[in-house]
């Protein structure tokens, strides 16, 4: 008998207490898209019967090139809803995450520039673009080096 209350705890502990679950599905070329990810659009899918039963399909907006990423949360706000009407009602948050396209450099190879080294900004030219974050440039001792764009300034 008393294996069956605790079996019964347990079991209910486990109903009431789900975890804060995620789940990210990257659409098109967003992983291999380079910019800041920003968020799109968001909406909240409900359910029924601990998440049985979909009630209608949630509708979020999605940029027009198809390169996003849809991530699915269980979040606190969710779990409070779930957990009081005992899983009966339940919900997931849903936010639709898009990347602002990379800022074109402004910076060519042969530009004169200054390069932050540490405290010191030093004047130096800029050898050769490896690629949207990185260049090579050439020191005052003549020495080359990579550097990140971000270094940078005209």
């Amino acid at each position: 008998m008393k294996n069956i209350s605790y079996f019964c705890i347990i079991l209910g502990v486990m109903l009431c207490c789900t975890s804060c679950m995620t789940t990210r599905t990257s659409v098109g070329s967003f992983t291999e898209t380079s910019g800041k990810t920003y968020q799109y659009s968001k909406g909240k899918q409900c359910y029924l019967f601990w998440g049985l039963v979909p009630l209608g399909r949630t509708s979020v907006a999605t940029p027009s090139d198809g390169a996003c990423q849809v991530r699915t949360k269980f979040n606190f706000w969710d779990f409070l809803v779930s957990g009081i009407t005992g899983g009966i009602f339940s919900m997931q948050s849903v936010r639709v995450y898009a990347k602002h396209p990379a800022e074109p450099n402004d910076i060519v190879a042969g530009d004169v520039v200054v390069y932050k080294r540490g405290k010191n900004y030093v004047k130096v030219t800029v050898e050769s673009i490896i690629d949207e974050k990185y260049c090579t440039i050439r020191l005052e001792d003549g020495k080359i080096k990579k550097c990140k764009f971000a270094d940078l300034s005209k």
